[in-house]
């Protein structure tokens, strides 16, 4: 790697540079900015968002290749404030008249001192160090302040400068229009400055005084600037609106101890924090642009052995520190972040990172690999695959090619949109759950074969209860006879898609050009049918027809807006079955699904579609085609090809019908199994409270009610089995059931119990056998031969999560029930209810208050010790496995405290006093075989967003956008 090290002489008004080029073979933090070496005529090359008067505005000749090479406009010219000096070591506060989101915390103000941080409380400084961390401070008897340090040393504003230099701390608050109810109609960059100092600060930004704040037209360009910067170097950063942002800039600071002879020597520093977030608070990034670093520690003469300068993010109160350089590299010299980047194929210094919950490095890096996770936007995929995700790891060349291998599974192949981010396209990937997936270059030349790969992880979820699956309206419409209108909606965001051609070109995610692309809506069927090469049945995937091309809008309001379209689903642009199949093999696809994915010139047949999205499944009975019709050719259907339509899909659904009915007769009753193992419990009430065994449903309970609950429209609530019914029943000559003697054994049967308004359990029995009201909502639940969730290895059949219920046991639902007439009864004959004769409510006891305990017999008991204790144990059996759950129980502190008293009469540590009572505040879950499961209250200070922290496999899990998460056991 290339290191450009500056070395600057300042004596009078003489200056000399020595330029020093050296290649180094070692691993660094950020990959090099090549750069050619500038003769002294030569200017550094400018960022196009650099202020073009930078310079003028501290009498620094515009041409000097030293300044403003990678900061924001800042100064008294683009309305900053300046710290008071008097205010330098304290911190100045101020206040952000929002909140910002930093390290799991909600900030409002904001502490900004010239030792180089954005603090959220006072600092413990003694001697040349100053402390914060875990290991460094005795917390809460000294304090342990959150913050934003950047270069964290003792340092000064020396008043005795150089002529010509300026020094000083400046800072603003940038809020956008429309968080004051006004909008920018659009954005143009010849807007004249405005003056803070001769307009009134409540024009500006109404209710907010202060006329350091800004909201005008140059914030709102300032910070769609700052998106722009962050798309081009963060994965996911493209789902980010900033709506403000804080500007701190520390320009020419010198060591603590320095002297004149050292700032004549270069030993000054110059960098800048940008913190951004939303109007909800919800994201946060920081962007750290480092100038020059001309010392590393708080010493004379750069002897640097007192006071080492940090950079890093302080969540405060014992919570945790992150530093932004953890290299051996930046260990030896921290001056070297002014060098190197995490976004170097935009300009050197610049570092990016999500802080708003967890910090999480963003941009490339070349840290340790093998220990260094990787951001993955989205994280959360499909199992159906054919989707692509955006990686941040290593810093890439466009030269070599990457692949992201994923844990049991195949390859995925990646293409480099800059040196910082990677766009991989996943296969399908049969499973749900969290998979460990590794980010590396393809093995093939020297640094390769030594480079080991980034970690990372992604969740894999059946496409019923995808988070971010196209959206095609009300789902159920989909699933009447007749559908409800001729032309249903459709929606998605455009920036999801983007041009292939464009993929080998300059990525710039500004470019409209990028997202120019002609989409196809295609239809694919399902069905688990027989291979004859491997001789069993397996599912299979078909692309049915491609309904319409729609063309993806491009413009600046679709950024955040989606795009909204309406198909007509009775003409059809392209069928991918010819005339035999759409006659026979069509109504073999008993469900399927939509894709939209931009057009593949190259593919007639519909199997090879681009990455796209997927929708949830839907029923294709809409494609049926009465012998001699042409309703895809015409536009509006008439009543009698309506009327035809209906009763065509009745006779074809009664047909469909009766061949499951013959079909799912010939297979083994599994009936049996589930009614003894999985029975359901009598009343909602004990459903509740059973946990272990039963979970609400996932699409169709009042937990996790969704749109795209079909089948059980008229329960009041259900529930299914919390995992595969589990037996011990063997079949064979000389074999019979020993449920004491033999371990019990996985089935791919699933058990579902729905309960009316009373909570009372319905039954199919009640199901009347004549239909008086076309579809009258009575629905009991019904045990299913697939499992909702799926069987390991969920690639065959019954295995595939969502899909194989779908297809066994909710589209035959459908076709007994709502389309065929007077075949309903067939259906419950195959699937009746559970008569919960065979249920056996479990043993309760829990934990409550302070220690307040009641066992498993109904024990009852005070236990007030703070410690981590054993709650449950059960060993390991030839039919059980082994259990622990532990819990940890802490000292309830004293809320009578009064907060205000601090500083003037309690101190820090007085804040925090326990009670003599102690509360649950953790809990941790493990079994054979199953993944780690540890649940933490989280402390005061952190508890503005998330109330706990749950940790899954040693990772830490977010139920954001899913609120029902499977995992291993």
């Amino acid at each position: 790697m290339c290191i450009w090290l500056e070395y600057r002489v300042s004596h009078r008004s003489c200056l000399y540079s020595l330029l020093v080029h050296f290649w180094s073979l070692c691993s660094i933090f950020g990959q090099e900015i090549p750069v050619s070496g500038p003769s002294p005529a030569q200017t550094f090359p400018q960022s196009p968002q650099t202020n073009p008067n930078f310079n003028l505005a501290f009498n620094v000749p515009r041409d000097s290749p030293y300044y403003g090479v990678n900061l924001v406009p800042f100064g008294p010219d683009v309305g900053d404030h300046k710290v008071f000096p008097g205010m330098l070591n304290p911190g100045q506060m101020i206040d952000l008249h929002m909140y910002f989101p930093f390290y799991g915390g909600l900030y409002n103000y904001s502490i900004i001192s010239v030792n180089g941080y954005i603090g959220f409380a006072q600092i413990y400084s003694q001697g040349p160090v100053l402390n914060v961390g875990v290991d460094n401070t005795d917390w809460p008897r000294q304090p342990d302040p959150a913050m934003i340090a950047p270069w964290l040393c003792k340092q000064q504003i020396n008043q005795n400068l150089p002529p010509g230099t300026r020094a000083g701390i400046f800072y603003r608050l940038l809020l956008r229009q429309s968080l004051f109810g006004r909008e920018t109609s659009e954005y143009t960059s010849n807007i004249a400055q405005p003056n803070f100092f001769t307009q009134p600060a409540s024009q500006a930004c109404p209710g907010t005084p202060d006329s350091y704040i800004q909201c005008n037209r140059q914030s709102d360009l300032f910070l769609e600037q700052m998106m722009l910067w962050l798309q081009t170097g963060v994965a996911g950063a493209s789902v980010f609106r900033a709506d403000a942002a804080l500007v701190v800039t520390w320009l020419n600071t010198a060591s603590g101890i320095s002297g004149s002879a050292d700032i004549g020597l270069g030993g000054t520093a110059t960098y800048q924090v940008i913190w951004l977030t939303d109007k909800t608070a919800r994201l946060s990034y920081v962007i750290l642009n480092y100038d020059k670093l001309g010392f590393d520690a708080d010493d004379f003469f750069f002897n640097s052995r007192n006071g080492r300068c940090q950079a890093l993010f302080n969540g405060g109160n014992h919570t945790g520190t992150v530093p932004i350089d953890p290299t051996i590299s930046y260990k030896n010299s921290p001056k070297i972040l002014a060098q190197r980047s995490g976004v170097p194929h935009i300009v050197r210094g610049r570092y990016m990172f999500r802080v708003d919950d967890i910090v999480r490095p963003a941009g490339c890096s070349n840290k340790t690999s093998g220990t260094y996770p990787m951001l993955i936007y989205p994280n959360i995929v499909n199992m159906l695959g054919e989707t692509t995700v955006d990686v941040n790891a290593m810093c890439l060349e466009p030269s070599q090619t990457y692949i992201l291998m994923i844990e049991q599974r195949e390859t995925a192949t990646c293409t480099v949109f800059n040196p910082s981010i990677a766009r991989c396209y996943l296969p399908r990937v049969f499973d749900w759950g969290t998979k460990t997936v590794y980010f590396q270059a393809q093995q093939g030349n020297l640094n390769a074969q030594d480079e080991k790969a980034f970690v990372g992880y992604i969740y894999f979820v059946p496409p019923t209860i995808d988070p971010i699956r196209l959206d095609i309206g009300n789902t159920h419409d989909w699933f009447e006879n007749p559908i409800p209108s001729q032309t249903m909606p459709i929606s998605w965001y455009p920036r999801n898609f983007t041009n292939p051609e464009y993929m080998g070109q300059d990525y710039m995610v500004a470019n409209e050009a990028l997202y120019t692309v002609q989409l196809g809506l295609y239809v694919i069927g399902y069905r688990e049918a027989q291979d004859d090469q491997v001789r069993k049945f397996r599912p299979e995937y078909r692309t049915l027809c491609r309904l319409t091309t729609l063309t993806n809008r491009v413009g600046d309001e679709y950024r955040w807006r989606p795009q909204e379209e309406r198909i007509n689903i009775y003409q059809i642009e392209q069928w991918y079955l010819n005339s035999w199949e759409r006659d026979s093999v069509l109504y073999t696809y008993r469900f399927g699904y939509f894709k939209l994915a931009p057009i593949n010139p190259n593919d007639a047949t519909g199997i090879d579609l681009l990455p796209g999205l997927v929708s949830s499944p839907v029923s294709i009975h809409w494609l049926w085609t009465p012998i001699g019709s042409t309703q895809f050719v015409g536009g509006n259907l008439n009543l009698q090809a309506q009327q035809e339509r209906i009763q065509f899909v009745q006779q074809k659904a009664a047909e469909i019908c009766h061949d499951w009915y013959a079909e799912d007769g010939a297979q083994y009753n599994f009936i049996r199994y589930t009614e003894t193992n999985a029975s359901c419990p009598c009343v909602e009430s004990q459903a509740r409270i059973d946990l272990g065994r039963f979970m609400p449903h996932p699409r169709c309970s009042q937990v996790f009610r969704d749109i795209s609950c079909t089948t059980v429209l008229g329960s009041q609530n259900c529930y299914l089995s919390a995992q595969n019914v589990y037996t011990s029943y063997y079949t064979g000559d000389g074999q019979r059931f020993n449920a004491d003697s033999t371990s019990p054994f996985e089935t791919h049967y699933g058990q579902m119990c729905c309960y009316d308004g009373e909570g009372k359990l319905m039954q199919s029995n009640y199901q009347p056998l004549i239909k008086v009201v076309d579809q009258y909502p009575y629905n009991p639940g019904y045990p299913t031969r697939a499992y909702e969730f799926g069987t390991y290895p969920f690639m065959g059949q019954y295995e595939v999560p969502g899909f194989s219920a779908f297809f066994h046991d909710y589209m035959p639902y459908y076709f007994c029930c709502k389309y065929a007439q007077y075949r309903c009864q067939l259906f419950y004959w195959r699937r009746p209810t559970s008569g919960c004769q065979q249920y056996e409510p479990p043993a309760t006891g829990y934990v409550q208050g302070a220690g307040s305990f009641t066992t498993l017999d109904n024990r009852k008991f005070i236990f007030n010790e703070p410690g981590v204790f054993t709650l449950l144990h059960i060993p390991q059996t030839l039919t059980n496995p082994e259990v622990r759950i532990q819990i940890r129980l802490e000292r309830y502190p004293n809320r009578k405290v009064e907060f205000g008293l601090l500083g003037r009469y309690l101190s820090q540590a007085d804040l925090v006093q326990p009670t003599n009572a102690t509360v649950v505040t953790g809990i941790a879950l493990e079994a054979t075989g199953t993944d780690r499961v540890v649940v933490v209250v989280r402390k005061d200070t952190r508890r503005f967003r998330y109330r706990t922290s749950i940790i899954v496999g040693n990772i830490i899990r977010y139920f954001d956008n899913m609120k029902l998460q499977k995992f291993k056991g």
